[in-house]
């Protein structure tokens, strides 16, 4: 339930939400479709710059297919070509292709552009394109008859419909997608929802005149926002435990000022415990003990310093008033479990008996250091936190010593 509401609450979905508002609340002119739709590809072309520059290839081949996608569906491409048949299907064909896409670059992994492996992809989308334009040109009704169905006789004259094979492969990559957030949640994964969400509305609405270019926008739009959420995470969160890392924390530091209180941490024994179960097992009580650390109360605030070390900061408190809350955490390390599998079992070959799943329990020593007179600066203080954590470990570890 916690990982459903955090990506209900992200800024892609507050983007489209907004959008959404936008668009049924401000009445807008007719008069901007042209401005707006020069736009859109302006807005494609950014993000697809920050995605080069990023090296975040999946968003970078979407946004290709997005911007192929509003340009096929255009009077433009439409006056171009000047083909029944490219007119009759050309939607049915768009509404079933984009969230195929959309969810085979989600799939793929990040492995460059401008390469070997970004010419595949390349040329994933000329295959594509190369099989459409036969068909319509070919006016062949086999090849046109996977994508083009007929639309009833009814259909409301400011909605148009979206085959139901649309509906359903719109359907599959949100899940898949949603199936994958779940188990790990990412920044380009909540933008991949919103934007099918996105260019399903856009279709959807398509026979407005601005709904094409204003739902496609904010998909790209969405996209750009997630690679600059995306890139932030990788220079200031520690990719394995989730906690802000070393640069976060040093600019942090600079922002302190009066009274303040600096702890670090360190997992006793981790070596020995690294040697004996492995560093897979190594990286998930690392993951562990820094779930307990981020709940620190008392204002602090949890850091990576590197390896099994850990730094808890807290501004405008006394080293006094910080010792409970780090006994608190203490505590609650030495009483928190590790389910221990081993590797036969991570990989699934090993069957479950009824033998109990051993548990495992680590241990945390902490050294705390104030700022005074003879320590005025956060290295000074850092330093002595650094030389307190040396003394808990010869009072015999798993304590917190100042």
């Amino acid at each position: 339930m916690a990982k459903i509401m955090s990506m209900i609450t992200t800024i892609p979905l507050f983007l489209l939400i907004g959008t959404c508002a936008v668009y049924w609340g401000v009445p807008l002119e007719y008069s901007l479709s042209s401005t707006l739709d020069k736009f859109s590809y302006a807005i494609y072309g950014t993000g697809m710059i920050l995605s080069w520059w990023f090296n975040r290839s999946r968003v970078f081949f979407t946004l290709i297919v997005i911007a192929l996608a509003q340009f096929a569906l255009s009077d433009l491409a439409a006056a171009a070509i000047a083909i029944p048949a490219y007119t009759k299907a050309i939607y049915s064909i768009v509404c079933l292709m984009l969230p195929i896409n959309i969810c085979i670059f989600f799939i793929l992994k990040e492995r460059g552009i401008f390469n070997g492996w970004g010419l595949g992809r390349f040329g994933i989308i000329l295959f594509q394109a190369i099989y459409i334009a036969i068909a319509i040109v070919a006016n062949d009704s086999t090849l046109l008859g996977f994508f083009y169905k007929e639309p009833p006789a009814d259909t409301l004259s400011l909605v148009a419909v979206i085959p139901q094979s649309a509906v359903l492969a719109y359907g599959f990559a949100f899940l898949l997608i949603l199936v994958k957030q779940l188990k790990q949640q990412s920044h380009l994964g909540n933008a991949f929802m919103a934007v099918l969400v996105a260019t399903m509305l856009g279709l959807h609405l398509k026979a407005e005149m601005l709904a094409l270019s204003v739902f496609f926008s904010v998909a790209g739009i969405i996209f750009i926002v997630a690679v600059i959420q995306d890139s932030y995470s990788m220079a200031y969160l520690d990719e394995l435990t989730g906690l802000p890392a070393r640069r976060a924390l040093k600019e942090e530091l600079l922002k302190l000022s009066g009274e303040y209180t600096i702890a670090m941490v360190d997992i006793d024994f981790f070596k020995k415990f690294n040697d004996t179960y492995g560093h897979d097992t190594g990286d998930d009580v690392l993951r562990l003990v820094a779930s307990v650390l981020q709940n620190v109360t008392g204002g602090g605030k949890a850091f990576r310093y590197g390896g099994e070390e850990f730094t808890i900061i807290f501004p405008h408190t006394k080293i006094a008033d910080a010792i409970p809350h780090l006994e608190k955490l203490r505590a609650a390390v030495e009483t928190c479990p590790y389910s221990y599998k081993s590797k036969n079992e991570r990989a699934g070959k090993k069957k479950s008996s009824a033998k109990p799943v051993k548990q495992l329990f680590v241990t945390i020593s902490i050294g705390v250091a104030e700022r005074s007179e003879k320590y005025k600066n956060t290295d000074e203080v850092i330093k002595f936190a650094d030389t307190a954590l040396y003394r808990a470990k010869k009072k015999g570890r798993n304590c917190v010593s100042k």
